[in-house]
């Protein structure tokens, strides 16, 4: 009598039997495949520039729009071309004229769906921005009031501050922003850890902040949230070490005056370390509020429809992509552009289809109808048409992997790896159905006229 596990082992190695037929039976084509900047992502044959080769002008003029727009080109987008083009300018009337200068963003300010950074990314990327004007010219001009510090030091100290709020501010201009880096710069940026009081343990060396005995005892005695560690003269850290060195703190831990402080000018050096810090700290508290919009979840966790616009662009040219791959997948098992637009799949609970007419319909929705959808109706459109279509195209896909007439279809058709790519589709689109779900909105219900 066979053992429990004895029709596993049997499962494991009919699957890897047929495999080892799949691989046997049917070629392994590879074609080469390179994405921007890589050569073989631009034309190589053809007069489509000076010379004859590479990029037409058409093509690098579009590119060099949408490069100095932060904007992707969508012809059909007059509204969102006008967006892009007043946010990344700026007109001023000198003298009777009208100056324009450009304003250089790291983001994309609009996509084709007419999305952008919005809400509480846009909030923590406006006020993070400020700070960083704020704060870079203060640190450049910041000199150590301590007469014995290292000039070496000061000089690494200001120029690493400097580039760990840069990259703070990069973060929130990316979608979706990384929070392990954001976390980590800021703590890096200003020490201490996040989540509950710090206790005199967390000072040992390699722990917390680098702070003297008297300064852990006063923090102690405090309890301060280290959630936002506030106080300029407590704060760890790059700016804590900085302050350190420098000798710009206003008091010492025993609460004395800074003996290196004698004049206005002293004071104006130690007030403008303090302006630094209180606006990295206050951005800090911004981010530790808002942090629940930047977790990534398979879930229905709520999102702003601009900054959510920018992943379902992404979505759909991924399901796009994923489509010209089903289709290499199907060339692989002698399944070619002909034979797909006559191959009938006979469903169980849907209508019959052919295969090429299944892979186009996902095409154009996810390259034409699914964008002027959103464009047209909004958080609506999104849930009460968008979300139905992409479920319809989900049941579609399980179909078309077991169908009916399964038995009479090429042999290549049941391999492994065209089964796969199709599995591969259909999470695709469910990725797509999970962003929308986050988003979309029922139509509200009409008013009852009395």
């Amino acid at each position: 009598m066979a053992g429990p596990g004895f029709s596993g082992i049997r499962k494991t190695s009919a699957e890897a039997k047929s495999s080892m037929v799949d691989l046997s039976a049917y070629p392994i084509l590879t074609e080469e495949v390179g994405y921007p900047p890589s050569p073989l992502s631009r034309p190589s044959t053809g007069s489509q520039g000076p010379g004859g080769g590479g990029q037409g002008l058409g093509q690098v003029a579009a590119s060099a729009i949408s490069n100095v727009l932060g904007w992707k080109t969508n012809p059909t987008d007059p509204r969102g071309f006008i967006g892009a083009l007043t946010q990344a300018f700026t007109l001023t009337e000198v003298e009777g004229h009208i100056e324009s200068s450009w304003n250089q963003r790291t983001y994309t300010v609009q996509t084709d769906l007419a999305g952008g950074i919005t809400g509480a990314q846009a909030s923590l990327y406006t006020r993070a921005k400020d700070a960083q004007d704020q704060c870079l010219p203060l640190l450049d001009g910041l000199y150590p009031l301590n007469p014995d510090a290292d000039p070496e030091y000061v000089k690494a100290l200001r120029e690493m501050a400097k580039s760990q709020i840069v990259e703070i501010v990069k973060q929130f201009a990316v979608v979706p922003p990384s929070i392990l880096r954001v976390d980590t710069y800021f703590n890096i940026l200003l020490g201490g850890k996040r989540g509950r009081l710090l206790e005199e343990t967390d000072f040992e060396e390699g722990k917390g902040p680098v702070l003297s005995p008297i300064e852990k005892a006063r923090l102690a005695k405090q309890q301060l949230d280290p959630s936002v560690l506030s106080d300029p003269d407590l704060i760890g850290g790059t700016l804590g070490h900085l302050r350190n060195v420098y000798g710009i703190y206003f008091q010492t831990p025993d609460g004395r005056n800074n003996p290196f402080s004698n004049s206005v000018e002293d004071e104006t050096d130690i007030t403008n370390f303090r302006v630094i810090s209180d606006y990295m700290t206050s951005l800090l508290q911004s981010w530790i509020a808002n942090a629940r919009y930047f977790q990534l979840t398979l879930g229905s966790a709520p999102a702003f429809l601009g900054t959510q616009l920018i992943l379902m662009s992404r979505q759909f040219a991924v399901v796009a992509e994923t489509v010209n791959e089903v289709r290499f997948t199907l060339d692989s098992v002698f399944i070619g552009p002909n034979e797909r637009q006559q191959l009938l799949l006979d469903f169980r609970r849907l209508p019959s289809m052919y295969l090429e007419d299944v892979l186009k319909e996902i095409e154009g929705v996810v390259s034409e109808e699914g964008p002027r959808l959103i464009r047209d109706g909004g958080r609506i459109a999104i849930s009460n048409n968008l979300m139905p279509v992409v479920g319809t195209l989900i049941g579609m896909i399980e179909e078309a992997k077991n169908p009916k007439n399964v038995g009479l279809l090429p042999d290549g058709y049941r391999t492994p790896r065209v089964q796969n790519s199709l599995d591969d589709l259909r999470d695709q689109l469910v990725q797509l159905q999970i962003l929308s779900r986050q988003v979309g909105m029922p139509i509200p219900p009409a008013a009852i006229v009395g």
